[in-house]
């Protein structure tokens, strides 16, 4: 990515991250601002991925529980416990009632 026009920043870094930075850098033959930079780029895309997938999962859950019939938190918690521990009384006199 060109960039014409840089504006210097100032951070503050514990010492052995500063020192693991300086290292990379070297190794890399890069100077510390474009390690730096592609860090920040590496989490910003990073980010903006693990948001897009929140988004379709929730689509997905949301389509999923319209599917099903489950319209409230509730009705989640109630069919997470009657997995984990089999039928409750009170779920299946709910569901006589109905």
């Amino acid at each position: 990515m060109a960039v014409a026009y840089r504006k210097p920043v100032s951070i503050s870094l514990p010492p052995p991250l500063l020192k693991e930075v300086e290292r990379r850098a070297k190794r890399q033959h890069q100077t510390f601002s474009e390690v730096v930079g592609s860090a920040l780029r590496y989490y910003l895309d990073d980010t903006t991925a693990r948001e897009a997938a929140w988004k379709r999962t929730l689509a997905y859950g949301t389509k999923k529980a319209k599917e099903l019939g489950i319209g409230a938190e509730e009705d989640v918690y109630a069919i997470m416990q009657e997995l984990r521990h089999g039928p409750s009384p009170a779920v299946h006199a709910a569901s006589r009632t109905r």
